[in-house]
């Protein structure tokens, strides 16, 4: 199944991956890419992110990135600087432009921690309620959504929530981005079994080559291709710009 066929049968889907740094807005944007080529709209949706940092003249769409939610603007030296979160911005330059900063990323944190973490330092309230506010904004928008999630599968909002007992309420279908790399199969393995623990549908996963392919890790990848029980969407390597099917 390619990525077309994908979002043709679910609408909104929600990426997750094994753990931070696995490739999770890389294999997004390759979607969001994708997607745009084969004519559909797509709204790419972070709804949680925690770390900003300047971002120079991405004012393309002028007033569409002035600050409401998070995203602190200013004019300094004739540039237009914006405080933003790095995965917000990829995903942003991803869809071209066509939705701003704050309808991609509402709930942003200043820094890169741990989110219900940097939400107690800033005295914030982060749950499932401003879940639900931030995503009822959105949920209409585009003919399909690409929806990032944050860390890893079992990400705290706080000190009862988490949020895949969101994504299992809303009831959104996983697409698990597994980073191929040493400890790569028993944290696949462990996620996979969390997802459907949480009551959710993993309608697929990502082979993200973060290391490049070799002999291992082609064995690592056909080792979770016989064990996980979704299908292989797409292989993934640096510097892609649309993703292909497996």
């Amino acid at each position: 199944m390619n990525i077309t066929e994908l979002f043709t049968q679910h609408k909104k889907v929600f990426i997750t991956g094994t753990d931070t740094e696995v490739g999770k807005t890389y294999c997004a944007s390759l979607m969001v890419k994708t997607l745009l080529k084969s004519g559909l709209d797509v709204f790419p949706f972070k709804p949680i992110s925690a770390g900003v940092k300047d971002h120079i003249d991405l004012a393309v769409k002028g007033s569409k990135l002035n600050s409401t939610l998070g995203h602190k603007c200013n004019r300094t030296c004739g540039h237009f600087i914006v405080k933003a979160n790095e995965d917000a911005v990829s995903l942003w330059s991803a869809v071209q432009g066509r939705y701003s900063l704050e309808q991609i990323n509402p709930i942003v944190f200043q820094q890169p921690i741990a989110p219900h973490i940097a939400a107690k330092s800033e005295n914030k309230v982060l749950g499932f309620e401003r879940l639900n506010k931030a995503f009822s904004d959105v949920e209409t928008l585009g003919d399909v959504q690409v929806i990032e999630g944050a860390g890893g599968w079992y990400l705290p909002l706080n000190d009862t929530e988490l949020l895949s007992d969101w994504v299992a309420l809303q009831k959104l279908p996983v697409v698990l981005v597994v980073g191929i790399k040493l400890g790569c199969l028993n944290h696949a393995l462990l996620t996979a079994h969390a997802i459907e623990q949480s009551g959710c549908e993993l309608i697929g996963w990502i082979a993200n080559f973060i290391d490049g392919s070799n002999a291992i890790a082609d064995e690592n990848m056909a080792f979770l291709q016989q064990k996980l029980n979704a299908p292989l969407i797409s292989k993934v390597y640096k510097n892609q710009t649309i993703m292909a099917a497996s």
